[in-house]
């Protein structure tokens, strides 16, 4: 199997694993990402190295719609009424579609939020720069410079530079999402200035020790490609029923999600969810949220 094929093979695994739903060509068009790497893959390449993979059952069809949606064999999700969704423990329970759609309708729900921020930037010469130090180790494959993760403002950040010369920048805070307000702005701010600062501070160190005066400048963080985002919303009641994840589909370019999620003081609540490529600099991403006057849940 050819590498880009053992990619598109890893995201359909993790999506399986970790976001207990099935997947669907909208999960790699036009771009799709792992590992903080960004992948470009054509339709109809695409479309090749699925119908390969079912011709050698490493993945089969779960369902039709206008998208097909295909799963790992054994892993079924379904489309009916009693769907049946999987976990990660291996436990198996009946969920009704209808009555999940039903309980969101009238769920109190708290502040419109994003997690899962991916960002892009360019700095000319980085990969060499850091490549030269003997504190950080090259990837063997990808030849991506995975820096150590950095906790900020209750958010993960996880930097990863590739010998491009592009840095990938992915914000966590499933548990502490950014609120789209004044104060969930400044903090999702703040901590990518430390972010700039930690970089800046990185390409000096490793600079000196090849004797070079000259460092390239580390650009500013609103003018950062914000290239995928989840936005979100969570319910303010604590839910006690049963664990569920439902996708819906939206058009023809979206998909919606509707799932329990565990949070840190043990409670669950219901997260309804929406994965957005905005493709723009951050600062307009976030103003477009702003100003967003939509009366939708999401």
């Amino acid at each position: 199997m050819d590498k880009l094929s053992d990619i598109v093979v890893q995201r359909i695994k993790q999506i399986i694993s970790i976001e207990h739903r099935p997947v669907s060509c909208l999960d790699f068009l036009p771009t799709f990402q792992v590992e903080g790497k960004e992948y470009r893959i054509a339709y109809g390449t695409l479309r090749n190295i699925l119908s390969r993979l079912r011709r050698t059952t490493q993945i089969q069809i779960d369902y039709k719609t206008k998208q097909t949606f295909y799963t790992l064999p054994g892993i079924i999700f379904g489309r009916s009424k009693q769907m049946m969704t999987s976990y990660h423990t291996g436990v198996h329970t009946s969920v009704g579609h209808d009555s999940i759609y039903k309980l969101i309708q009238n769920l109190p729900l708290g502040k419109k939020a994003l997690h899962d921020i991916h960002l892009r930037l360019e700095i000319k010469g980085i990969w060499s720069i850091l490549s030269r130090s003997p504190t950080f180790k090259i990837d063997a494959i990808s030849k991506d410079i995975r820096l150590p993760r950095w906790h900020i403002k209750d958010l993960a950040l996880r930097v990863t530079v590739h010998r491009t010369n592009t840095i990938s920048v992915i914000v966590g805070g499933s548990y502490h999402p950014v609120a789209i307000d004044f104060n969930g702005i400044i903090r999702l701010s703040n901590a990518l200035t430390i972010v700039e600062e930690r970089l800046s501070k990185l390409i000096q160190e490793c600079n000196g020790l090849s004797g070079k005066q000259d460092s390239p400048l580390v650009p500013d963080h609103l003018g950062w490609i914000v290239t995928m985002w989840h936005f979100g919303i969570d319910g303010l009641i604590e839910y006690t029923g049963e664990k569920f994840s439902c996708t819906w589909e939206v058009g023809q370019n979206a998909l919606i999600r509707a799932y329990t999620k565990d949070f840190e003081n043990g409670k669950t609540r219901i997260r309804l969810e929406r994965q957005e490529y905005p493709r723009r600099n951050l600062a307009d991403a976030i103003e477009e949220k702003l100003n967003s006057s939509t009366n939708r849940r999401l």
